[in-house]
């Protein structure tokens, strides 16, 4: 038994160092000795779903269930494999079937919750995320967890409390800190505010830890306003991000440059009657952080519209139809497209839609990268509603520089070089679509919506084709979910300490913003 105890602890380690090739060997060798010890399938089933070998994952979980149906971690493991794949159902029963195995394990639970809150069943979700840390108090992810559902629907002090209690836990879970810093106004002597300081030069964090703190100092920084150490901050969490991946801006620029080759005017008037006759979908796009959350707040604030969020039901059609995976870009399938297949994948979306609520005269879609297929969007929902956000093109591509994305459509927000050329892409496909669809997009700009709130919101609803009513008004009442970056922000009222926040930094963006198009 000592034998299969030192070559298991090997295996672990490997599995920890994401050595998996070793551990993988190592694993299926102790297996051939030891056939019935479920715990090494277990072991190969993780390293499966780390390396994203999903049907092999699933393989070797439950040859070991076969083996112990009453090893729980089985269950909870597959349980995460269906969540992956989407196969909602399955994945809750899986958790509830290893939570009904070992009842005083927290993991199931706190995956369950995770569950919950992906379906939108919030209560079910901060209900499994207590239950969790009552079997473990010191489970500092389901008190993270906990805080971010509270943060998601409005409940601010709330996710303060078990954020704080996170950081008593674990002081190095550096997500926490910077989810806490977006609640919290700081001065010059706020206690956290110093204690982000001293962790940020600690030796032992690494470049993932200090990327999370740099993005937390620079909007404290902001806070005090103490701009140039803002800046400084911005720029290292930016430098830190931007060396996890490749990335280049010539893709994008072949996609837009495919996008107006392909929707033109020509091409759009062919189809006189077509598309779903669907009024229901309120498309809010523009670049992140141009207002789009804000919006969808206004108009979610109105008892006939539902707030979809950011829904990905777009981009799954655009690659199930019209994505050449080899190229990685659209292919000309566009160019063949009938008034039969524009059909087929308006009923495909609007069924999608009613998913998410079928009792809703109206829903919203607010995922800005839509504005890449508004042409798209008039051929398959052409009695659809489009609301185009736009800011001020410096605070906009400030705003995107200063806040951490995790969307891989994101990947040209960490660089203000690469942060203006996509906008200069965005600005100048918009002008396509003004020219191609005149009258078809609806503009509302942030400014003027700060400005003249009572005005701008009177003619947003107005062009929706909804009732006017105070409810809109006093959207900061609102207690829908939000999930985004602008959660605590869209629960404010109307304040214009944003404009012209791009001043603050004229120096240190100058070259840059130099290169933005009008």
């Amino acid at each position: 038994m000592e034998n299969f105890n030192n070559k298991f602890q090997i295996i672990l380690n490997l599995f920890k160092s994401k050595e998996y090739y070793k551990a993988k060997l190592l694993c299926k060798k102790l297996i051939v000795e030891y056939p019935r010890t479920p715990i090494l399938y277990n072991v190969l089933g993780l390293i499966f779903t780390e390396e994203k070998k999903i049907n092999k994952a699933i393989l070797y979980f439950e040859r070991g269930i076969k083996i112990d149906p009453t090893f729980a971690m089985f269950h909870n493991n597959l349980g995460n494999i269906y969540k992956q794949k989407e196969n909602y159902t399955k994945a809750e029963n899986c958790y509830k079937k290893s939570i009904d195995l070992d009842n005083k394990a927290p993991e199931p639970l706190n995956n369950l919750a995770n569950l919950y809150r992906t379906l939108n069943q919030y209560d079910d979700s901060i209900n499994c995320y207590k239950k969790a840390i009552l079997i473990n108090p010191r489970l500092y992810i389901s008190h993270y967890n906990l805080a971010v559902v509270y943060k998601s629907i409005g409940e601010f002090l709330k996710s303060k409390k078990h954020l704080e209690k996170v950081i008593m836990i674990e002081p190095l879970f550096c997500q926490a800190h910077r989810t806490l810093v977006q609640l919290t106004k700081y001065s010059k002597i706020d206690k956290h505010f110093n204690l982000l300081k001293k962790i940020y030069i600690n030796p032992k964090i690494n470049n993932l830890q200090k990327k999370e703190l740099a993005f937390a100092l620079g909007k404290a920084s902001e806070d005090i306003n103490d701009y140039p150490q803002a800046f400084a901050y911005f720029k290292k969490a930016n430098e830190l991000h931007r060396k996890e991946f490749t990335y280049s801006i010539k893709h994008e620029k072949e996609e837009f440059k495919n996008i107006k080759r392909i929707f033109t005017k020509k091409f759009m008037d062919k189809f006189t009657q077509h598309g779903f006759a669907d009024s229901g979908p309120i498309f809010i796009l523009g670049m992140p952080r141009s207002g789009t959350t804000l919006v969808e707040q206004i108009l979610s604030s109105h008892p006939k519209v539902f707030a979809g969020d950011e829904l990905n039901f777009l981009p799954r059609i655009i690659k199930k139809y019209f994505y050449d995976d080899k190229l990685n870009l659209i292919n000309k399938n566009f160019l063949t497209i009938d008034n039969k297949i524009i059909d087929t994948i308006g009923r495909e979306y609007i069924n999608n839609l009613k998913n998410i609520s079928s009792d809703s005269e109206r829903i919203t879609d607010k995922l800005p990268i839509n504005f890449k297929w508004i042409g798209l969007i008039k051929l398959i929902l052409p009695n659809s509603k489009i609301i185009h956000c736009n800011r001020n093109s410096k605070d906009n591509c400030l705003s995107i520089y200063k806040n951490y994305f995790t969307s891989n459509e994101m990947n040209y927000a960490y660089h203000p070089d690469e942060i203006v050329e996509f906008y200069n892409l965005y600005n100048d496909l918009m002008k396509h679509w003004k020219n191609v669809l005149p009258n078809f997009v609806y503009n509302i700009k942030y400014e003027e919506l700060i400005r003249n709130p009572n005005e701008q919101i009177s003619k947003l609803l107005k062009n929706c084709n909804l009732k006017i009513i105070d409810n809109c008004f006093q959207f900061h009442r609102n207690k829908r979910v939000i999930k985004t970056a602008s959660d605590v922000q869209a629960r404010k009222k109307i304040y214009s300490g944003s404009i012209n926040s791009w001043k603050h930094y004229r120096e240190e963006l100058f070259n840059s913003f130099q290169k933005l198009s009008n």
